[in-house]
């Protein structure tokens, strides 16, 4: 127990630290481990679900007609991408059952008849959020880190681009190249991506989760 005490005390100053002109809302976290963030990504990455007739279809998205990634009877890997989604498997698996459809894209707008989770609906609930961040307000739970990302990154931090994209670090590849997990739109699902690249994160940079415990 006093461990876990120290540990979120360390985790506090280090979110103040990170944080700076944001420092008042880091007493409303969670304090949560590397150990903790990468298993719930790994949970999300490999969830087994099987894609029924229901699934493929949704009447509420009032953009575009919906046509769904899915195909009944399909067996699938990863809880499907859904924009503006944060539904951890348990919360999928329920509205599958419910007869919701298996994601939708931007294109749909934010839909309450699809089931799923986004980018940066997944890395908030990786990191422990109780409500979902977008990439652009993410800063308000996470600071800029000054150490060197491309060999100094830990798993559990995360690279943002603002008003696009957001993935969480797992680790370094023999190149140095970073693997990924990410809820990607063109997979229709979160993955664990082992092919990203330096080069395909270019205007992204480095965040730590303000109250991540250091163990």
């Amino acid at each position: 127990m006093l461990k876990r005490i120290i540990q979120m005390l360390a985790a506090l100053a280090c979110g103040v630290f990170l944080l700076g002109q944001t420092t008042q809302r880091a007493d409303k976290l969670d304090p949560v481990t590397r150990e903790e963030m990468i298993e719930r990504a790994r949970q999300v990455a490999e969830h087994r679900w099987v894609c029924q007739e229901s699934n493929t279809r949704a009447t509420c998205p009032q953009k575009q007609p919906y046509q769904s990634d899915f195909k009944a009877g399909q067996a699938v890997t990863g809880v499907a991408y859904d924009w503006g989604g944060m539904d951890h498997p348990e919360q999928f698996d329920r509205k599958l059952a419910a007869g919701q459809a298996a994601g939708s894209y931007s294109r749909h707008g934010v839909t309450d008849c699809t089931t799923g989770i986004d980018c940066s609906g997944f890395v908030s609930y990786c990191w422990g959020l109780s409500g979902k961040r977008g990439t652009v307000n993410m800063r308000e739970v996470a600071g800029r880190p000054k150490y060197n990302w491309f060999s100094d990154m830990k798993p559990g931090d995360a690279l943002n681009k603002p008003g696009s994209h957001i993935v969480l670090f797992a680790g370094y590849r023999e190149d140095g190249n970073p693997n990924v997990y990410e809820a990607l739109g063109s997979a229709h699902r979160v993955i664990l991506n082992t092919r990203r690249t330096w080069a395909s994160l270019q205007g992204y940079y480095p965040l730590q989760y303000l109250k991540v415990i250091e163990e």
